[in-house]
């Protein structure tokens, strides 16, 4: 039995199970993983990871109860669950599941950004340190980031030879090259993003024409491609900024554009089209998504986002009357 299993046992579930029978145990063990992966796919990671414990009580060797497990304590967001469950992925055989690379590629990049937040915080004096040398410290943690999105790459890649189309790993790739500011290959991963959000999203929209489709499997496709919106949202946006940043402006508008048409009510996206178009002159453009950022956003009135858009709004109008004038 690998050591930290039962640790997390005893930190998490004191299910006794010694009287049980073998069929019993079986019994009670499917509905365990049944669960969890249930309580996963509904995105309920408490209940996912009760579920996976319960279950290792019975079984502390369960792969996929282990991955649940793992799984549940990463997506809850929580650092210190995190690193957990890193732990519980570093004592699993990645080339049984594509997911065990992936979730621990995903739990070292989430640790390189908290080294990365330490670093700004011991460079800027607002996190303490016992260093005498305070920017010698926060180079120190910023390597240490470095390090960790390096070997989150490495990971993400091993995922890939076990899942080559799978829009997680390949997300993953976009965003520690991003952070690495490896632009280059954030912009072509997420290209491949892209490519296969649009060929998942027509699998899931077909599957949704099938005849006798229970309401739970029709919510199950529908929630399936609002995910895939969400992931390539993300990816367009992150592609803008890139191309923005280097004045590559029509190439990010057209990011923009495409985000905008899978999450038509993000605010965000309607201000950032905006701005971008009011630098390129596109005026009367730049009014339509002022407007539609003002219809959209929750924002006050006072809010700086706010102000600035009434402000961008007079400008837009004031350049549209010099042209007629």
């Amino acid at each position: 039995m690998r050591p930290l299993i039962p640790l997390l046992l005893l930190i998490f579930a004191a299910c006794q199970s010694s009287d049980m029978s073998d069929e019993e145990r079986e019994r009670f063990l499917d509905i365990h993983v049944e669960s969890a992966g249930a309580y996963l796919s509904m995105g309920d990671y408490g209940r996912a990871v009760d579920q996976a414990l319960r279950g290792l009580d019975l079984d502390p060797e369960h792969f996929r109860l282990r991955l649940y497990l793992a799984r549940g304590l990463q997506k809850t967001g929580r650092t210190e669950d995190v690193l957990k469950a890193e732990r519980v992925f570093r004592t699993m055989d990645r080339s049984e599941d594509y997911r065990v690379a992936l979730g621990l590629g995903e739990t070292v990049e989430r640790r390189g950004l908290a080294l990365s937040e330490a670093a700004e915080g011991v460079r800027s004096g607002s996190r303490f340190t016992e260093h005498l040398d305070q920017e010698a410290r926060a180079d120190e943690l910023d390597q240490e980031a470095t390090a960790a999105w390096h070997e989150a790459i490495g990971l993400y890649k091993e995922a890939l030879t076990l899942a080559p189309a799978d829009a997680e790993v390949l997300n993953g790739l976009v965003r520690a090259h991003t952070l690495l500011e490896e632009n280059g290959a954030a912009l072509t991963w997420g290209a491949k993003v892209i490519e296969v959000t649009a060929s998942d999203r027509n699998w899931w929209t077909e599957a949704l024409k099938r005849p006798g489709m229970s309401p739970r499997e029709e919510a199950a496709c529908r929630r399936s491609i609002e995910q895939l919106d969400r992931l390539e949202s993300s990816v367009h946006m992150n592609s803008y900024s890139i191309l923005a940043a280097s004045q590559d402006l029509e190439p990010a508008l057209e990011h923009l554009e495409l985000a905008a048409t899978l999450n038509p009510s993000d605010s965000t996206i309607h201000s950032r089209r905006a701005e971008l178009l009011v630098e390129l002159g596109r005026h009367a453009e730049a009014l339509s998504s002022i407007n539609s950022f003002l219809s959209s956003t929750d924002e006050t009135f006072d809010s700086q986002d706010v102000r600035r858009a009434f402000q961008l709004r007079a400008a837009c109008e004031a350049a549209l009357d010099s042209r007629e004038g």
